[in-house]
């Protein structure tokens, strides 16, 4: 009797190992699965980028039409930081371009309609911050700006032509940097002077001049 119930004592003993191992079998492949905490690659959804307030699109507006393309601005040869570039300009506007060198290099390139010009001037000068409504004060060079339009040009440069509110004739446009905008740009130093309160459809005539800047 003895011997029997040892028997069956090593029975159970076998029958509780070899169950034992299918369980940690099972266990081990389910927690290899993708999608478990094991470290398996899984998906995350990315946010959604959000475009700046007045961003506007590279092409050009509807009614625009391109006269010709104009080729302005000064090269390594000047020893300056600006960029060759060139901008195509719409019916009904006046290029005039100047470049010196007598003894300091400058590029001016005019485009007059009416009253209204836009000047793009390369030169050694200073910069200056540029600040927007939701911008903290600066201690140092910088311009305030309670109105604004971005426009990216063809190379993806973001710029802002800023303004005064209901004061002012004139506009200056301003190049995002790593954090804030300042100016010049690249392109060199860019203003706009018009009449009080712009026809906006000259207003988006020169944006889309500007959007339309290309470096060489």
């Amino acid at each position: 009797m003895e011997k029997f119930f040892a028997l069956l004592g090593k029975i159970v003993l076998v029958i509780l190992l070899l169950g034992s191992i299918a369980y940690g079998a099972y266990s081990l492949g389910k927690s290899s699965q993708p999608g478990s905490n094991s470290g398996a690659a899984s998906t995350t959804a990315m946010p959604t980028p959000t475009m700046d307030p007045g961003l506007k699109p590279e092409s050009l507006p509807e009614g625009f039409k391109p006269a010709k393309t104009i080729t302005a601005g000064l090269g390594t040869e000047s020893g300056l930081s600006f960029t060759k570039y060139q901008m195509t300009v719409p019916e009904g506007w006046i290029p005039d371009h100047i470049t010196t060198n007598e003894g300091t290099w400058a590029d001016t390139l005019t485009l007059t309609k009416g009253t209204t010009k836009l000047k793009i001037f390369q030169a050694a000068t200073g910069g200056a911050l540029c600040l927007y409504p939701s911008d903290a004060d600066f201690e140092g060079p910088s311009s305030r700006y309670d109105t604004y339009v971005t426009i990216t040009t063809s190379d993806g440069i973001v710029l802002r032509r800023g303004g005064t509110k209901g004061s002012t004739k004139g506009y200056t446009v301003c190049q995002k940097g790593s954090e804030n905008y300042g100016q010049p740009t690249v392109f060199g130093h860019m203003s706009l002077t018009t009449t009080l309160g712009a026809e906006d459809a000259l207003l988006s005539e020169v944006d889309a001049m500007i959007a339309s800047l290309k470096k060489l």
